[in-house]
C-alpha cells in the first residue's frame, strides 16, 4: 500500500500537510488539512493506489473532503478523483484548458480555474499559476506567504522537469513556465512525482530551467 509521509517532520511550515506516495505510475497525493481537507492530485485510482484507505488512516472521512485540485488532466493525477467522488462531494478544481479533457465526467463538481485565481484551504490560500508545457492546462499552486509551491509535473527535484512530448505538450511553453516559477520566492517544492524539495527550492527551479533550455 502507498506510504504516507507527515511532512511536518521534515519542515515545520508543512504542519497539516501529508503526502501519499504514488505506487508505480501514479502521482503523489497531497492532503492539506483534515477537517476541511483539500486534496492536491488524486493519483491513478487503481488497485495499488486506492486513496480511501490512506485518507482513513489520516482520519479524513468523506464529509471532511472539501476540495480536490488537479494540477493537470493526465490519468496518473486525475483518475483517483472518481474514487473520492464515489463517497464524498468535493468541488474539483482544474485549469479551464485541461478541463476540456475531463469536464463531462465531473458534472456539477467541476470548477474551472485560471491564472491568479485563489483557492482557499484550511491552512492557507493557494494561488493558481498557469504553467503550460507538460500539458496545455497544467497548473502549479503557490502558498505565497509560506513560500510553498506544489509543482505538479512542471518541475521535480534535482533539476528535472516534466515531459513535453505528450498530446498538448510544448518545450517552448515549458521553458516559459519554468522561467515564471524562477521569479517566485520558494523555500519548499512539493512535486507530482518523486521526492519533495525541502530546501533551496529556488536553486532547484533555476537548475530545471537551465536543463530545459539545453533542449531548445
Amino acid at each position: 500500500m502507498p506510504q504516507i509521509i507527515n511532512l511536518v517532520e521534515d519542515s515545520p511550515i508543512l504542519r497539516g500537510v501529508n503526502m501519499i506516495v504514488g505506487d508505480g505510475l501514479c502521482s503523489n497525493i497531497f492532503v492539506v488539512g483534515r477537517e476541511r481537507a483539500t486534496i492536491i492530485d488524486t493519483g491513478v485510482g487503481n488497485r495499488l493506489n486506492p486513496v480511501w484507505p490512506q485518507l482513513k488512516e489520516l482520519k479524513v472521512e468523506p464529509q471532511n473532503v472539501e476540495k480536490i485540485i488537479i494540477t493537470h488532466a493526465h490519468h496518473d493525477h486525475a483518475m483517483g478523483a472518481f474514487l473520492i467522488l464515489e463517497r464524498a462531494k468535493p468541488r474539483v478544481y482544474i485549469h479551464e484548458v485541461d478541463a476540456d479533457f475531463i469536464a463531462s465526467s465531473l458534472g456539477d463538481s467541476l470548477v474551472k480555474v485560471k491564472e491568479e485565481d485563489i483557492i482557499e484551504t484550511e491552512l492557507w490560500p493557494l494561488e493558481v499559476i498557469w504553467t503550460p508545457g507538460h500539458t496545455s492546462g497544467g497548473i502549479c499552486l503557490y502558498a505565497r506567504e509560506h513560500r510553498i509551491l506544489f509543482s505538479g509535473d512542471t518541475a521535480f527535484s534535482d533539476g528535472y522537469f516534466g515531459r513535453f512530448d505528450g498530446e498538448s505538450g510544448s518545450l517552448d511553453e515549458l521553458i516559459e513556465s519554468l522561467r515564471k516559477l524562477t521569479r517566485l520566492r520558494v523555500d519548499v517544492m512539493l512535486t507530482g512525482h518523486g521526492l519533495p524539495v525541502l530546501d533551496r527550492a529556488e536553486e532547484n527551479l533555476k537548475l530545471a530551467l537551465r536543463n530545459a533550455e539545453l533542449y531548445a
